[in-house]
């Protein structure tokens, strides 16, 4: 398989400031090391506060890390050491699906206006192009052409769902990043749009990190899952490895409260 991503010493270190009677706060995360292959599917697991979002946001290049580099392909993504602007190529290279779907896309524009800013801004196509090149991702997500003249208020959960993620996919990326990305959808709605980023995935190539609590989707869809605790990851391994045989006493943690919950949705789907 090819190695798509290589992420080397990532490191981040915060310290919020002192309250009143109250020490500081100190969060650091990593160093994390971890490579990513073409097609391949990587769940990161853990508590809150364990830096599974912030390693997320990383990665897309949301937070800047205090030590590391991120490598995409043969280009170095992102250097502590050489604070460097990317390349356009490189920007769209990761692309990152936010957990709330309305706070991420702006009520005031139309769904054709959102998805055409990153390829109006990271690309020479013509206007013409651009339009056609959207109305066919909104097709590839299931939803129609004329779905570029709407509005947010005028779209479900799903639809706005199908949003974020043809804006993710317009550049063409090599990675997509999730945080929780079904957390907020009813159990319809995300067993769609779980097939339909599995059906994207094997269609485009990509390789796809996901941030979820929900350990049956992880188990479902993920080929590999990194476990995180106090910003470090403690535990890594093919899915089925870590369901069966976890070592830590974390994984064994999850793993365990997962397990406890599967009689319950059986009677429920008895019911």
């Amino acid at each position: 398989m090819t190695q798509i991503l290589n992420v080397s010493g990532l490191t981040f270190r915060h310290s919020s400031k002192k309250r009143w009677l109250k020490k500081p706060e100190v969060f650091s995360l990593g160093p994390i090391d971890m490579q990513v292959t073409k097609g391949e599917t990587i769940a990161i697991i853990g508590q809150n506060r364990s830096g599974k979002s912030l390693l997320a946001k990383m990665l897309a290049g949301a937070v800047e890390p205090d030590e590391g580099h991120i490598q995409l392909q043969e280009e170095r993504y992102w250097s502590v050491k050489h604070r460097v602007a990317r390349k356009k190529a490189d920007i769209t290279g990761i692309r990152m699906i936010f957990q709330h779907n309305s706070e991420s896309i702006n009520p005031g524009i139309t769904v054709g206006q959102i998805l055409d800013e990153p390829l109006r801004l990271n690309s020479s196509m013509a206007e013409d192009e651009r339009k056609a090149l959207i109305g066919d991702t909104l097709v590839k997500v299931g939803l129609l052409r004329e779905h570029i003249y709407f509005y947010r208020h005028m779209l479900s959960d799903g639809q706005q769902q199908r949003v974020s993620l043809a804006r993710a996919i317009l550049p063409d990326p090599k990675v997509l990043i999730a945080d929780e990305p079904f957390a907020a959808l009813d159990p319809t709605i995300r067993s769609q749009t779980v097939n339909l980023i599995l059906q994207l995935q094997k269609e485009m190539g990509l390789a796809f990190i996901f941030i979820s609590h929900n350990l049956g989707i992880v188990r479902h869809i993920a080929d590999r899952v990194i476990v995180m605790d106090k910003g470090q990851i403690i535990e890594s391994g093919k899915t089925e490895t870590i369901f069966r045989w976890p070592q830590q006493e974390m994984t064994k943690k999850l793993v365990m409260s997962y397990q406890s919950l599967i009689p319950q949705q059986t009677m429920r789907e008895a019911d």
